[in-house]
């Protein structure tokens, strides 16, 4: 009765995109006209699309293969078992309130783990499904642009529909999906997508969230690894580069304190590493207020980034940025491990996908929380899969014959266009 690997991508494969990318913001944007839905956890839907999964994999255990005997006596015992854990909640959260601060900091290892199981179960979203998805998504940025405009005359931070860090993080993480595939003889790949649509609504997407770091990596991205001639790609290259300019220009809006807050706690944080070079080892207690003094004038601007009073003083989940929470909770080794592990894993089949996704890791996880935010982690989990699967649905795969060739390579690839090997 073990739980096998789907032989072939499966239709529910890509439903946690379609929460991620679409449902998701929609929520977000109705908790900010209904005050009465600000107690939805951000987890939420997808602690119900778990359970989903769950019961998804009693019914059809393997590949597709129905088992009827025991479906509805496992479904009873999962359905008790949730009854339990609603039941017994407050005393469970009084019995573990000690760990709360650690079990929060272990965030991304229940994302990753929630990728790894769904990925089994269903398997793995395809180059297509970020694309379709993604495509979604950046007409929704746009849409919610014009309306924030029409409203605010203004580009806010933090939109109807999210924070623009975290939009641009999961639209990159599109672009990084339509780039062309690597060929290599021998090699199973899914074709080469052509759909010019989502890929025209995913940089516009990305446009419309006027996020200065998402805009820099998209910039990046396409003129080193994006479709296109060379007069193309520099085009879209110095729209971005005009664009980060442009958001300089735009008026002061209240979300602002959250950029500035951000700013402030990198500024905070390299001046506490400076002064005690012994956090970079250990970190900080997960529970303990961050040692940081607030300036004069600091107080309103992080209530308005947070909700919270200054003088309750600032903790891990108030730090956004990916890499500088991590590193200020568990010391600087475990990032650089990690990196380094991403960097030798996709290293081993190193193709324009991968060098996105590299891009996107190094870039948005200066200002986004990545694998903090379970909508944005699970989509980069699952684009990290995607990048290191060797294995295309077969439904969708050719074999790279190794007499195939073109004409004038250097003139249909843009990495040796740009002199950019081994990517």
């Amino acid at each position: 009765m073990k739980q096998e690997r789907p032989a072939s991508h499966s239709a529910l494969a890509a439903l946690p995109l379609v929460m991620a990318y679409g449902i998701v913001p929609l929520v977000t944007a109705v908790k900010v006209f209904m005050p009465s839905a600000h107690a939805i956890s951000m987890f939420m839907p997808w602690v119900l699309l778990a359970g989903l999964g769950t019961i998804h994999a009693m019914l059809f255990r393997r590949s597709g293969e129905r088992l009827k005997q025991r479906f509805f006596f496992e479904v009873a015992m999962f359905g008790v078992l949730i009854f339990m854990l609603i039941q017994n909640h407050a005393h469970l959260i009084r019995q573990f309130e000690t760990l709360f601060p650690i079990i929060i900091e272990l965030t991304p290892v229940a994302v990753l783990a929630f990728c790894g199981a769904w990925s089994l179960t269903f398997g793995v979203p395809d180059r297509t499904d970020f694309q379709r998805y993604g495509g979604v998504l950046g007409g929704l940025c746009l849409l919610d642009l014009v309306i924030e405009g029409l409203l605010f005359h203004n580009a806010p931070v933090v939109r109807f529909i999210g924070n623009v860090d975290v939009l641009a993080g999961l639209l990159l993480l599109s672009l990084c999906a339509s780039l062309k595939t690597d060929a290599r003889p021998g090699d199973p790949i899914t074709p080469d997508q052509k759909n010019r649509v989502w890929r025209l609504l995913i940089l516009v997407g990305i446009a419309a969230t006027l996020s200065r770091t998402g805009l820099f990596a998209a910039g990046w991205i396409v003129l080193c690894f994006g479709r296109g001639s060379k007069t193309v790609r520099t085009l879209i290259f110095l729209a971005f580069f005009s664009l980060i300019g442009g958001t300089f220009l735009l008026p002061i809006s209240a979300s602002e304190a959250v950029r500035y807050v951000d700013y402030w706690l990198w500024a905070k944080s390299i001046a506490l590493f400076t002064a005690q070079p012994v956090v970079l080892l250990t970190g900080l207690p997960f529970g303990d207020a961050l040692p940081l003094t607030f300036p004069a004038g600091m107080d309103g601007i992080w209530e308005a980034a947070t909700g919270r009073l200054a003088i309750m003083g600032a903790y891990l989940p108030q730090v956004s940025a990916f890499w500088l929470r991590f590193t200020l909770g568990w010391g600087l080794i475990p990032p650089v491990l990690c990196l380094i592990a991403i960097l030798a894993l996709l290293y081993r089949t190193m193709t324009r996908l991968g060098a996105g996704l590299l891009v996107v890791l190094l870039t948005q996880g200066m200002v986004a929380p990545l694998f903090y935010a379970p909508s944005l982690g699970i989509a980069v989990g699952f684009a990290l899969l995607l990048a290191l699967s060797n294995t295309a649905p077969k439904s969708n795969t050719r074999i790279v014959s190794s007499v195939e060739s073109s004409p004038d390579p250097d003139r249909h690839d843009p990495v040796a266009e740009w002199d950019l090997r081994p990517l």
